[in-house]
C-alpha cells in the first residue's frame, strides 16, 4: 500500500531524496533501500518528480517497488525465494518482539523522539533487525520522528529575519534609486 504524499521528500517507507547543489544547479538523487538486503538503489534526476515516476524509474533498472526489492534479491531462484518467505524462525519472532518491546519503552509517541541515547540504529544494532526495516515499523506503529521545539522556533526565527532582510533589501533598493534620480536631476541643473 503505497503512502499518501510525497514519500521520497518525507523519508518514508525506505525512500528518500538527497539534494546536490552544484556548478551546472541543483540536482536531486533518489534512494531506495532494498527491504531484503542493505542494498540502496540511486536514481539522479534534475528535477524532484513524483513518487510514482521515480518508482517507475527504479523498475526500470529492475527493482520492485512495494515491497521495495532489488534486482540482486530478485535474482534469486523460486527455491531461495520460498525458503526466504517461509515461516520466520523462532530468533526472528524473538528479535521482532526485542524490537517492539525497545520502541514501547524509549519512544516517546507524543514527542516524536527518543529517549536519551536511543534511536533506531541502536535498536537496529541491539535486536539485529535491519535499521530500514525498525524505521519503517517504528513510523507504522508509533509515527515518525519530530523535531524538538527548540529547532521548530529556531527554524520559524530564521524564517523570519529571511523575510526581514529581503524587505529590508527591497526598502534599501527603492531609495537608493530614488536618490540616484535625484542626484541626476541636479547635476543636470549644474551642468546646463
Amino acid at each position: 500500500m503505497k503512502a499518501r504524499g510525497h514519500y521520497y521528500r518525507a523519508g518514508m517507507l525506505g525512500r528518500s531524496i538527497v539534494t546536490l547543489a552544484g556548478q551546472g544547479g541543483t540536482s536531486f538523487v533518489a534512494r531506495l533501500q532494498c527491504s531484503a538486503c542493505p542494498t540502496v538503489g540511486e536514481r539522479n534526476m534534475r528535477a524532484i518528480m513524483p513518487p510514482d515516476q521515480i518508482d517507475r524509474k527504479f523498475q526500470q533498472i529492475g527493482w520492485t517497488v512495494d515491497p521495495h526489492i532489488c534486482p540482486t534479491c530478485l535474482s534469486l531462484t523460486h527455491k531461495e525465494r520460498l525458503k526466504m518467505s517461509a515461516k520466520p524462525s523462532p530468533d526472528a519472532m524473538r528479535a521482532q518482539a526485542q524490537m517492539i518491546t525497545l520502541l514501547q519503552t524509549h519512544f516517546d509517541v507524543e514527542r516524536g523522539a527518543f529517549a536519551k541515547e536511543w534511536d533506531d540504529a541502536r535498536v537496529a544494532s541491539t535486536t539485529g533487525i535491519a535499521k530500514p526495516l525498525v524505521v519503517e515499523y517504528r513510523e507504522a506503529c508509533f509515527g515518525p520522528l519530530k523535531e524538538p521545539a527548540e529547532i521548530v522556533s529556531l527554524r520559524a526565527d530564521i524564517a523570519s529575519l529571511e523575510r526581514l532582510h529581503q524587505e529590508s533589501v527591497g526598502t534599501f533598493t527603492v531609495e537608493v534609486a530614488s536618490l540616484r534620480s535625484r542626484l541626476g536631476e541636479l547635476s543636470k541643473k549644474w551642468t546646463a
